[in-house]
């Protein structure tokens, strides 16, 4: 494991309307500047896609909607085939919907999502290194919905809707080729990127998906 700071693209390229990408993709950057362990940059350039991902370990795509053109997207997959790490974070699942490519490498798509509430992150795999120590939270957020192949993910949290008396998988990853991918569900608004758990979880995912947890 490499003892370099994880080099880190938090990616705001976003035709969406209802989340404020951009000043969240700014916040996360700061944040995860305080990490010793990693070097983020913010970037909204579609174009390091397709050839400029080279100069990074992983990537945190804090996106909706969107499209991808093929060199864009093939850029992409083959950075993750190759080794490099994939963090989707909330509207990640509902981004570049006539990308498959895409979204078979996330295994997730956008099913739809609660009211916005109030609900409690639980932790399934406490041994898992995104997890380990960490207890339940309670968030105000949506409560995505997805179209996922569990099979092919590890489950780290989990939560339950009342509505649909349903329970949802908020946070999973697996590998793609030789890259780490990970997604995270929650991340509506400025209220549960200030949560702390929210924090460290985001924090974690981009070590784990560095390769550096």
């Amino acid at each position: 494991m490499s003892t370099d700071p994880v080099k880190l693209l938090v990616f705001v390229g976003t035709e969406g309307i209802y989340h404020d990408h951009e000043g969240q993709g700014r916040f996360l950057t700061e944040l995860l500047n305080k990490e010793a362990q990693i070097q983020a940059d913010f970037s909204r350039d579609y174009a390091i896609m397709a050839d400029g991902l080279q100069a990074y370990d992983a990537t945190l795509f804090c996106t909706d909607v969107g499209n991808l053109t093929q060199d864009q997207e093939q850029g992409l997959l083959a950075f993750i085939e190759n080794g490099g790490g994939f963090f989707g974070l909330h509207t990640a699942d509902a981004s570049f919907r006539d990308n498959a490519g895409y979204h078979q490498m996330l295994n997730g798509f956008f099913d739809g999502h609660s009211p916005y509430m109030d609900f409690t992150v639980t932790i399934v795999d406490a041994s898992d290194p995104i997890a380990a120590g960490l207890e339940d939270f309670a968030v105000t957020d949506e409560l995505h919905y997805l179209k996922h192949d569990p099979s092919r993910s590890h489950h780290i949290m989990e939560a339950y809707d009342p509505g649909r008396d349903e329970t949802h998988v908020m946070a999973y990853r697996h590998t793609h080729g030789q890259g780490r991918v990970f997604f995270f569900a929650l991340g509506h608004d400025q209220a549960v990127l200030d949560n702390p758990s929210f924090q460290e979880v985001v924090r974690r995912g981009a070590l784990w998906v560095g390769k550096h947890l």
